[in-house]
Order: structure tokens, then sequence, then C-alpha cells
């Protein structure tokens, strides 16, 4: 046994999707005493706690007894509350390397992330992408982790990852460099992934299959171009649900960031995946939703539906069922791209950049203009019903299409030409091109004044247009 002195091997700590690197300083000191102490000092949360007793029988698993004495263990930074079993696999080095029982070579410039069995085996956790950016943030070397964590920690561009399937392992990687390799390689990335036919779902589904709603599918090509929300009005029946999930199918193609992202989140959640993800997500809460469910929030916070639909759709269907409190919680985000979750002693800032999509009735009972089926509502019921919905909640949603009841004869026949799902995706990909001629990756959403004076400036007859516009419906100047 060698020398035992203060030693520091590096972790991450996750919160939300972003991890912080945490520096775990050890040292060993040998008391007369029945037992070995383990002291834990630096803000550590109860999973962390807790896991002293399981890091020593793992340690004594493998053959790694740690003497009697006392171990003072401290987290640094002090003042960052650290989350997770994430931190096992550092801590478990940090105590056999403070009693001497490996060289501290290898544990520095690199960061080592995993939860530990008592038997020593390593159990996947959430944040290898994350942890990934850590290590090309603060210029270490590499990434060790369990094999998932790992294979998804490769993803990122320039990071150097092994993967190891137990402590002993690591053990044998930090005394002799051997023992780790790295994960399996993986296919060529693209920098882009075309979108696939049916995204995932049966043909079934597809926008073929939404018939007689020719206004709802030309405001879904828009806003599929143009980065736009939309709310559907219409009674029960017509397709405001589909039309809905179509615009999943016509959205432009996730480049490589976006998929990085993607998987971020979904890491957070653990919901590991192997390959890249290629299509964008859909989340579409139940109006019982609560605003920590749609935001983000709890201890320690977690990602919201805004969040887990980033660089997706966020589908709010039965839009004046949600609480008023819930659906203003949305305002912020939707302008920023951005949800900042403020606590006692934190402050956290998650990605929420998502096309909204909502449907609703256009009275109470659903029925209100219908052709055959009499509204029974009161206008002010009609009127009570609407309010749920706020003004400034509705002056960012930018395209608000009636989807009436079709004809008969339209359902029985296939859409013409014009609306087929292959040709929307063709006139989208031309609008997406002219875009990205014009004002690169910016999306028109997104344009401040100044540059929509530069990239879309109005001749006299487009101007008389927007002025009776804006003087009939009472168009505010974000709208």
């Amino acid at each position: 046994m060698r020398s035992a002195r203060t030693v520091r091997v590096h972790g991450v700590s996750l919160t939300g999707t972003e991890a912080s690197l945490i520096t775990i300083q050890a040292r060993f000191e040998r008391r007369d005493r029945e037992r070995t102490d383990v002291v834990l000092t630096g803000l550590p949360d109860a999973v962390i706690r807790e896991s002293k007793t399981r890091l020593v029988a793992a340690l004594e698993e493998n053959g790694l007894h740690l003497p009697s004495g006392r171990v003072h263990v401290h987290l640094a930074p002090a003042g960052l509350k650290k989350f997770g079993e994430g931190l096992d696999l550092p801590l478990a080095l940090g105590l056999a390397a403070a009693v001497g029982h490996i060289r501290t070579r290898r544990l520095a410039k690199t960061v080592f992330l995993g939860e530990l069995g008592i038997d020593g085996a390593l159990h996947d956790v959430p944040g290898g992408l994350a942890a990934a950016d850590v290590v090309e943030r603060v210029g270490f070397e590499r990434v060790v982790a369990p094999p998932r964590t790992a294979r998804e920690a490769a993803f990122l561009p320039r990071a150097s990852v092994l993967e190891a399937p137990g402590l002993a392992d690591v053990v044998r990687w930090v005394e002799t460099g051997e023992g780790l390799a790295a994960p399996a390689p993986r296919a060529s990335t693209p920098d882009r992934f075309s979108a696939p036919a049916s995204n995932g779902r049966p043909s079934s589904s597809g926008l073929d299959a939404i018939r007689g709603q020719a206004a709802g599918k030309r405001a879904l090509a828009v806003a599929a171009a143009g980065g736009h929300g939309l709310l559907f009005v219409g009674p029960p029946g017509p397709g405001k649900s589909l039309l809905a999930r179509g615009l999943l199918r016509v959205l432009p193609a996730l480049e490589l960031e976006e998929s990085l992202a993607v998987m971020r989140i979904r890491s957070v959640m653990r919901a590991w995946t192997t390959s890249l993800v290629t299509e964008r997500p859909f989340r579409a809460p139940h109006h019982t939703t609560s605003q920590a469910g749609l935001i983000g929030g709890g201890t320690p916070i977690s990602p919201g539906e805004i969040t887990r639909a980033h660089q997706g759709v966020l589908f709010l269907d039965e839009l004046p069922e949600f609480r008023r409190d819930v659906l203003e919680s949305l305002r912020q985000p939707l302008e920023t791209g951005t949800v900042v979750i403020s606590r006692a002693g934190a402050r956290l800032e998650l990605p929420a950049r998502f096309r909204l999509v909502a449907a609703m009735n256009p009275c109470p009972c659903g029925f209100r203009g219908h052709p055959a089926r009499p509204c029974r509502c009161s206008p002010f019921d009609v009127r009570r019903y609407r309010r749920r919905i706020s003004g400034p909640l509705l002056d960012r949603i930018e395209l608000r299409i009636d989807v009436p009841v079709p004809e008969f004869l339209a359902l029985a026949r296939l859409p013409p030409e014009p609306e087929r799902e292959t040709n929307m995706r063709a006139r989208i990909g031309e609008a997406l091109a002219l875009r990205a001629a014009r004002q690169g990756a910016r999306e028109n959403a997104d344009l401040d004044a100044d540059e929509l004076d530069a990239y879309v400036p109005l001749d006299a007859g487009m101007r008389r247009l927007l002025a009776t516009a804006a003087e009939r419906r009472a168009l505010s100047a974000r709208a």
C-alpha cells in the first residue's frame, strides 16, 4: 500500500440538461478504530450521501480494502448542490487513491461517470453528452463511463471516450493504461438527416389521409417553412389533431447539432439511444398537466414538456381546458426559445425552442358553426370559454385556422396534387432553400424589425394591405 495523501478525481453533476465539473478531493487519516469512516462535504444530495456504504462494499468486493481510519471527501465547488448517482465511480476512485491502492497519474484530465453496484458493476447514468461537452470545454482529455453512457458521449465530435463495464476494469486502466476501449465505431455522422417518409408512423397517419382541409395543409406548409405557431379551431371530428400531428412530417430535417441537443434532453430523461436521433420530438401533454410538468421544475429541477419538445412539436389539444396559469407560463419560452427556472439558491436555463400547435373547439359544446348540428351555447358561455386563453398568448400564435366540417365528397376522393404530402415537402424544401440564401439559419418567425425591413421590403400595395389588416383585426405591433 502506497503512502496516503490528498488526491483529486473529476466527475460531473447534472442539473437540467447541463453538467458541471466536480472535483472530488479525498484524504485519508489512519486512526485506531474498528471501522472506516467516510465524511462527505460539499452539498451532496441524499443519493450521494447514502452511496457511502455501497461504495465501500464495491471496493471490498474488488479487493480494495479500506483500512481503519477516516476518509475526508470534499466535493468542489463547495457552494454548488451536487445531484445523482453519476458521481459513484469518481468517489470510489477517490477513496481507493486516498488510501494508496491506485496511482493518481491517469486520474488527472479525465472525467469519470457511472453508478456502482455493491458488486462493483457499473450501471449507465444520464448525461453522457453533457459530460463530453464539459471535457471539451475545460480542456480535459477523456470521459470514462459505463457502456451505454460512453456510446452516447462518443457522438459528440472530438470527444475521447472509454467505456468500462466495472470498477475492476477502471482500476486496471488507472494502474496500467490497459483494459478499457473506445466504444464501437459508429457510422459516419452526417451534417443533416433525411426526414423518413413515414416518420416512424404507419402511412395511414400521413397527410394524404387528411382530406378536405386545404387551408389547414397550407397553414402546415407555411408553419414548417417559417417556424410559426398554429391554432386550429373547429368542431369535433374534421381533423384538427391529424393536422397537428402532420406538421412533424413536413418539418425540415434535423441537423447534427439539433440532433445532439435532442439526445442530451433524452439522456436526462433516461431515454438512452444507441444511434443519432433523426426524428424531431412530438409531445402532446394532457390538459391536466401542471405548470411544473409543462415548463419544468421539482427538486432536482427536471425538464418539462416544452424542453422535451425542443426542436420538435408541442401539441396542446383542447387548449381552453388547460389551466390559465399553465398557459401563461408559455409566453416567455415562446419569445426566447428557453425557459428560466429560479428556485431559492438555484437558477437554471433549459432549452425550449419548439413549434406550438394548439387545437380547440369554437364553443363549450363544440358545434358552433356546424352545418348540421345546432350549438346550444349562449353568447356568454362562448365568450367565457374563449376568454380562458389570454390575448398575449394568442398574440404569440401567428397562424389561426378555422377547420370546418368537410363535405362527404371531399372525404371520398384523394386530395388534389398540391395537397399531396410529397408535393408539400418539395415546396417547403424550395422555401427553405430561399430562406437560407436570404437570411442564413434564421427562421422567419425569429426575424426582428430591422431584418424584416432588410429581407422583406414592402411596396405600396403591400403596405396598404397590411394597414387594412392591422386596422380591421386590431393587430398589435408584435402581430
